[in-house]
């Protein structure tokens, strides 16, 4: 892989974001990214991995929800397929870009993490129920669907669904 490909990814990331992901989603785009990569490096630094695998895993929390540029439906496959398009791009090893596409297709909602490289992942993704800017990721998340006409709640509804989707 070339040098820098965490600042690639980003660039990539962000540039795909603004060019093609409907702004319908207000909670599923760069920030939420952003957020879940610097989730990811806080467990990475209280986690003993290998180089590689800490490669994986950063690449894969850029890349875990670009498939939303063609709906939220499947977009897991759809964001691993743009994870092996990208990564082929920039030169990486098969055997990286087969563990990017398992961890970006381990966040599918109700699946359930298989490797503790994939929980990792998971727990970065997940993990706004647990920050300061729960509130306001929460809200995001609510109108998001409201938005993509998938739901409306009333705020008891909401906090009953975020209960649920904890445990």
């Amino acid at each position: 892989m070339t040098d820098n490909i965490f600042q690639k990814a980003d660039d990539f990331v962000l540039e795909l974001f603004k060019t093609q992901l409907d702004e319908t989603y207000v909670y599923h785009n760069y920030m939420h990214t952003a957020r879940v990569v610097k989730s990811t490096k806080e467990i990475i630094e209280n986690t003993e991995i290998d180089v590689k695998e800490e490669q994986a895993l950063i690449i894969a929390a850029w890349l875990h929800d670009t498939g939303y540029i063609h709906g939220a439906e499947g977009h897991e496959e759809r964001s691993a397929q743009i994870a092996e398009e990208f990564l082929t791009k920039h030169n990486a090893d098969q055997s990286t870009i087969t563990l990017v596409k398992k961890l970006i297709l381990a966040t599918k909602f109700n699946g359930t993490p298989q490797t503790a490289l994939e929980e990792i992942l998971r727990d970065a993704d997940a993990s706004h129920f647990a920050k300061d800017y729960y509130d306001e990721t929460s809200e995001l998340l609510k109108k998001e669907l409201e938005l993509r006409g998938i739901a409306t709640y009333t705020n008891k509804e909401w906090r009953q669904e975020n209960i649920k989707s904890v445990y």
